[in-house]
């Protein structure tokens, strides 16, 4: 090392050799290591190779005082913890105003009466006209709007205690049988309403009452009969006939064919697969529930032909509920029936889908020949 360097000794070689030309350090380490540059910069004597790099590494050094850069450092940390204090702060805030939000919607939907919630809503919207958002014409419509929605809550409020003691004293007089088919479409589709499991018994109750309960395990117990001429289909469980239902059956050219079948699948919200005739091809095009051109309602309960098979599938499905005209039409003007499947109305055949067990069996027979106490013998008894 000695050799090597010429002007520098080994301590101040050692003392600036691993500096960084613009990092920071205290005062005197400072002072040293400009002091040593200057030497290089000095000198009369010729510099050693290791002494040429330094000065060519050092020679516009600017030094930082370490000083500054601790204080640097305590500013940013300081930032940082304020940062962090803010973002923790905005979190609560936050989640503070979205437990306001949650609370004040289960108070409005669950708490407040309808005559309250009206309250709220007009002057939620007289806020909404004070900074320019909502029109006085505007908030006028919508008192008018309220006002209409509240009389309907309410007649539907009456309607439903009214029905919930319908079947009560039907219930109570042993009428739900010859009632059962109002019943069912009265309480489609209403929250009081649901079907409850235990065994082999599926039971639907209104209000917590129960209305009808049917063994939906056994085939045998339950017969389904579809008479084309008059548009029915009854519905047998024990040898009783419990539903009297219209029907649409097949139109000219795609009759329902009449025999003996069995219900041998049920789907929930199915594809509905439309034959249909496009540019003189006749195609079949799969439709999905909710599709606006989904027409067979929210199930579909296949059937299997028994003895000689018949081209095509066949099952008893529903229609567009929002159709009830049209399905009155079709029922009555045969050039409007179905395709060939038995056609229902969606709040009976929900009631037979979550009723009928897989199994059971269904003639449909073109006139009403059928004399239930001479010719039907049933299943069980077979």
């Amino acid at each position: 090392m000695d050799i090597k360097l010429t002007v520098l000794t080994v301590t101040e070689y050692n003392l600036i050799g691993t500096k960084d030309p613009s990092g920071s350090y205290d005062r005197k380490t400072r002072e040293n290591l400009y002091w040593i540059i200057e030497k290089l910069r000095t000198t009369t004597l010729p510099l050693s190779k290791l002494e040429l790099r330094l000065l060519k590494k050092f020679r516009e050094a600017n030094f930082g005082a370490l000083e500054e850069k601790e204080k640097k450092v305590k500013f940013e940390v300081a930032r940082y913890r304020l940062s962090s204090n803010v973002k923790h702060t905005l979190k609560l805030v936050t989640s503070g105003v979205g437990i306001l939000i949650v609370t004040g919607f289960i108070v409005y939907q669950f708490l407040l009466d309808n005559s309250y919630r009206q309250k709220v809503d007009v002057a939620w919207y007289q806020g909404l006209n004070k900074v320019g958002l909502v029109s006085k014409e505007e908030i006028e419509q919508i008192r008018n709007d309220l006002s209409v929605a509240s009389v309907e809550l309410e007649e539907s409020k009456k309607f439903n205690a009214e029905l919930s003691q319908q079947i009560e004293q039907m219930i109570l007089n042993n009428k739900v049988t010859e009632n059962l088919k109002y019943i069912v479409k009265q309480v489609y589709n209403k929250k009081e309403a649901r079907y409850e499991k235990s065994g082999k018994l599926m039971t639907l109750k209104y209000n917590g009452k129960k209305v009808a309960s049917y063994n939906y395990k056994n085939p045998r117990l339950w017969y389904l009969l579809g008479v084309i001429e008059s548009g029915e289909l009854r519905v047998y469980y024990n040898d009783e006939e419990i539903l009297q239902i219209e029907s649409i059956f097949g139109r000219g050219g795609e009759e329902t064919p009449v025999g003996e079948y069995e219900i041998k699948n049920k789907a929930y919200k199915p594809t509905w697969y439309k034959k249909e005739t496009l540019d003189g091809k006749t195609r079949v095009r799969a439709i999905p529930f909710g599709h606006k051109d989904h027409e067979i309602g929210h199930w579909w309960m296949g059937m299997k032909k028994l003895g000689k098979p018949v081209p095509g599938s066949y099952g008893i499905h529903g229609v567009n509920v929002s159709k009830v005209n049209e399905f009155f039409k079709k029922n009555f003007d045969w050039r409007n029936g179905s395709a060939g499947c038995p056609n229902i109305q969606d709040w009976y055949l929900d009631f037979l889908a979550k009723m009928i067990p897989r199994g059971t069996r269904v003639n449909i027979v073109q006139k009403d020949k059928w004399n239930k106490k001479r010719d039907f013998i049933p299943p069980s008894a077979a």
